[in-house]
């Protein structure tokens, strides 16, 4: 189990980019939602004891990270938004030289996880071919496969599915699946299908803040008759954002709908919406916003 505890982070140019978190993760997937800039790779990368927090606490397993970080780096894997390779070197070469950094001293042990590493993330045709020659698709399941090196107890990905195909994403789903049966896995992303597609538990994050915390479920039953859509024409957006709070707005079949929030039918013309995780993930950022400019 993975604790974290009032977690801040503050940079030296005075950027607070963590404040005040509080988790809780238990073995199986756990989704972290939020824009690009709410802080989420900044906390993975803390909680990967990469950078240290300005203040707070992080416990896995009982062990506390933040004063002794080898006791969690042996079980975890991490995939980061962005890594690099070292140049001209296969991935079967740079897979076993990070089994061995990993532990995996046993040589057939070690290339019988190897093997079967390149096989799930359909790599094995490529295996002798240099890393830095591969597309970005191929990088970000090499990554995913150096991750899973060691069978590790804590999985961060960060922004996994960044560069894969529809058949790669699913894919990769199935294995995240697969290994969450015995691992906590936080799936970092700005993708919402992702974490509706596969995880019972989830935060959303936005300015460094964890604004909402639930099962998606939960999440969904918070706006429950509070939702509703309308197909407008462009130019009378801008009026509909002016009376009504609008959370979002989007294409469908190439016209203009938008989503807005309310107790009650705003107005003629607007239809109740579903309840789906990508309204519902709007409708909280939008009330944090609020509450941010109220403050």
């Amino acid at each position: 189990m993975l604790i974290i505890k009032k977690l801040s982070k503050t940079y030296g140019n005075g950027v607070q980019a963590l404040n005040n978190i509080n988790l809780t993760i238990e073995p199986g997937m756990f989704g972290l939602l939020g824009p690009n800039g709410a802080g989420k790779s900044t906390l993975m990368r803390t909680i990967a004891t990469l950078q240290m927090p300005s203040s707070g606490a992080i416990e896995f397993n009982g062990k506390n990270v933040l004063s002794n970080p080898q006791s969690l780096r042996p079980a975890l894997g991490y995939l980061p938004q962005e890594f690099g390779v070292y140049p001209n070197v296969s991935a079967l070469d740079l897979l076993n030289h990070l089994g061995l950094l990993k532990g995996l001293s046993d040589s057939k042990a070690r290339k019988a996880q190897i093997d079967m590493l390149l096989d799930l993330t359909n790599l094995s045709a490529h295996s002798k071919k240099a890393v830095s020659t591969y597309s970005g698709g191929m990088k970000q399941r090499f990554g995913i496969a150096q991750a899973l090196l060691g069978a590790p107890k804590l999985l961060i990905v960060d922004e996994p599915t960044a560069g894969l195909d529809p058949q790669e994403r699913n894919r990769f789903h199935n294995l995240l699946n697969d290994v969450s049966e015995n691992t906590a896995v936080i799936l970092s992303t700005h993708i919402v299908e992702d974490v509706s597609n596969l995880c019972p538990q989830m935060a959303i994050m936005n300015n460094g803040q964890v604004i909402k915390q639930g099962s998606p479920s939960e999440l969904l039953n918070e706006f429950n008759g509070k939702l509703w859509r309308k197909e407008v024409a462009k130019s009378e957006i801008s009026d509909h954002r002016q009376k009504f709070e609008v959370i979002s707005q989007r294409l469908v079949n190439g016209i203009s709908e938008i989503h807005v929030l309310s107790e009650q039918l705003p107005d003629s013309g607007f239809l109740p919406l579903t309840p789906e995780l990508e309204a519902t993930y709007f409708a909280n950022l939008h009330l944090a916003s609020n509450q941010t400019i109220g403050a």
